[in-house]
């Protein structure tokens, strides 16, 4: 069954490789119930799958790790002029940038803004001025959106008590939420060897360092364990895991990383 009921949402995340691996349930969802869903996100490998989805996409550059303030004028401004030529009915924001700049662009464009902060990135965890600029800016941002979700307790909980945004608007969710039909639970092989598997970007943020530890510390005590790491080297990332490093923990032997 397909509805038509002619509303149109703006969904922004910082890459498409995010909207197809973590939104495209939502995406989905939303076109089968007769939305009018504009993805919007930097162009990259997996923009071609945006059209299956039954979405439309537009991309839009975003500079994601970078701080140059020229730029992220750019990006807002960018989203503004999104803004006034779709003139969707509600902005969905994801990730910090399409948080900040693309809510700041619905506001001034009378467009109705709901929030997902699924996480808080390298900025809140190390401090300094970019933190309390972030802080900042997350401020405003949110200060007149309808909802703002968070995935956890802890972030939600951060917000409220800084004041970066009012508890009343907030709620969490439980996740981003896995396909079972896609992912499948499938019995543990015969063997008498256990395995780990970490499924994360390989950065120090993720806790991949104090895996490393615990793998060390099961080798030690003589544990027959397999530690295992799967995901990318995130090299633009400050927190990044260098792959010299990753090649030290697999020649040490402590586990393997594909």
């Amino acid at each position: 069954m397909h509805f038509e009921n002619n509303i149109k949402i703006i969904i922004a995340l910082n890459t498409a490789w995010n909207l197809i691996n973590f939104r495209s349930g939502l995406i989905k969802a939303l076109v089968f119930h007769g939305y009018d869903v504009i993805a919007v996100a930097p162009k990259d490998a997996y923009s071609p799958q945006l059209a299956a989805l039954g979405c439309r996409f537009v991309p839009i550059p975003i500079d994601n790790k970078g701080t140059h303030p020229g730029r992220d004028l750019l990006l807002f401004w960018r989203f503004v002029r999104l803004m006034r030529k779709e003139r969707p009915d509600v902005f969905l924001g994801y990730t910090i940038k399409p948080n900040i700049y693309g809510s700041l662009a619905a506001y001034v464009s009378g467009v109705p803004v709901i929030n997902n902060v699924a996480g808080l990135g390298t900025v809140f965890i190390k401090g300094g001025w970019l933190n309390w600029f972030v802080r900042a800016l997350y401020r405003v941002a949110l200060a007149r959106s309808c909802k703002v979700f968070f995935q956890n307790e802890d972030d939600r909980h951060l917000f409220i008590t800084d004041g970066l945004v009012d508890g009343a608007l907030t709620d969490r969710l439980p996740g981003s939420g896995v396909d079972l039909k896609k992912f499948q639970p499938v019995p543990l092989p015969g063997r008498h060897q256990i395995r780990f598997l970490l499924i994360a970007r390989m950065l120090w943020d993720k806790g991949v360092g104090e895996y490393i530890e615990a793998a060390r510390l099961l080798k030690s005590r003589g544990l027959n364990a397999e530690v295992c790491l799967l995901g990318f080297l995130d090299v633009q990332n400050p927190a990044a895991i260098s792959k010299s490093q990753m090649d030290e923990w697999v020649a040490e032997g402590v586990e393997s990383w594909s």
